[in-house]
């Protein structure tokens, strides 16, 4: 088959480093310190409204784990 989605071959740094996004011509692009090359995310108002959603999400989230569990009968 084709070649491998693992990243191997244009990824040089940690696993679980920063990503960095840039907005160029109306596109979100993000890349990762060590990458040689960029990602394009997707237009700026869709990528904008995805991360909001997940940030929403994640608030939720945080909220329920430190809720207090409820008692099972």
């Amino acid at each position: 088959m084709g070649s491998s989605l693992n990243g191997s071959d244009c990824f040089n740094g940690e696993p679980n480093s920063e990503i960095i996004f840039s907005f160029t011509d109306g596109f979100v692009w993000a890349s990762w310190p060590g990458a040689v090359s960029m990602v394009r995310v997707g237009r700026y108002e869709t990528v904008t409204a995805s991360m909001r959603d997940f940030l929403a999400q994640c608030e939720v989230g945080e909220r329920l784990a430190k809720a207090t569990p409820a008692r099972r009968a």
